[in-house]
């Protein structure tokens, strides 16, 4: 039998959003991308916000491209991150079936199997198109609870809204840094733990280095250490834009049952996964994060002075 246990602080999956985000999420799709597109002219050429950022990074990640190649991904960049926005806030009116129309699912069939075999499962995701949607088209197709980690907001009202959506169709957040601590709290019970792995890991004692996009890379080594830990199935949610507001989640096997993997092979699996599907579509990675803004420090050889 499924156990399901409360999560602190819940946000109720029917709360009632804000008024004024009601009011936005009551606009046609194409209302809306109307103002997502003023939004994402306004974030580029007018406030230009991180666009030296994402310049940068797309340039170091793709040196084999032209100065044109690189301004063409960063114009459909800043235009498909004004569109996640405001996909993103008209889930606050949303209905399951609207979101399902939306979204074409593959290869759940692989998941459903482990929690109809009584076994939880550790689904992987990216920043990459619209994560808000991944979470819930996933929470849609699950028939177990899903705990999602998530970091909160500082400010407690942005915090309580973003809360509200996005456990909009069921989903339960838990903090980040509780994460591995509630896993292992409730091992006994039948659920899916989601989180996206993906940006640069905010401890420095907590890294794995590996070669990523052609660059030194650090990842978390957490989702690797749950999966060994638990012994949970682990699926990588790959997400791909079809068309505006159209997309498609396909679930990729990472490691078995009870397979145990050494977490730095899980991790490399993971990231050779979120490669793979960004170099597919790099115009819907999230780049203006400061993903390497850390470099790798290496040690020295005993006895070899280090170079002023």
């Amino acid at each position: 039998m499924t156990q399901r246990s409360e999560q602190r602080a819940p946000a109720p999956a029917d709360a009632k959003s804000a008024p004024w985000l009601r009011a936005l999420a009551s606009l046609p799709f194409g209302v809306l991308y109307g103002l997502a597109a003023g939004l994402a002219f306004l974030m580029r050429y007018v406030v230009r916000f991180r666009v030296a950022v994402a310049r940068d990074n797309l340039r170091r990640c793709f040196p084999e491209r032209s100065e044109r190649e690189i301004d063409a991904l960063l114009g459909a960049y800043y235009r498909q991150l004004g569109q996640v926005a405001v996909e993103f806030f008209k889930l606050a009116s949303m209905t399951a079936e609207q979101l399902r129309s939306r979204i074409k699912v593959l290869n759940f069939e692989r998941v459903r199997a482990e929690t109809s075999a009584g076994r939880s499962v550790l689904l992987l995701a990216a920043h990459h198109c619209n994560w808000e949607w991944a979470l819930q088209g996933t929470t849609l197709q699950l028939d177990v609870p899903l705990d999602a980690a998530y970091k909160p907001l500082h400010g407690a009202a942005a915090d309580r809204e973003l809360r509200k959506l996005r456990c909009r169709f069921g989903a339960r957040l838990i903090a980040a840094k509780r994460l591995v601590r509630e896993v292992a709290r409730r091992r006994n019970e039948l659920h899916a733990v989601a989180l996206m792995a993906d940006q640069m890991p905010a401890s420095s004692g907590g890294r794995q280095w590996l070669t990523f996009l052609g660059r030194e890379t650090a990842f978390y080594p957490g989702p690797g250490e749950i999966a060994r830990l638990t012994g949970y199935a682990a699926f990588f949610v790959a997400m791909r834009r079809t068309g505006r507001g159209r997309y498609e989640l396909d679930y990729q096997p990472i490691s078995a049952a009870h397979e145990r993997l050494d977490p730095e092979v899980f991790t490399a699996r993971y990231a050779h996964a979120v490669e793979q599907q960004i170099r597919a579509q790099p115009a819907d990675w999230t780049w203006i994060h400061r993903r390497w803004k850390t470099a790798r420090l290496h040690r020295l050889p005993a006895g070899q002075p280090a170079q002023n």
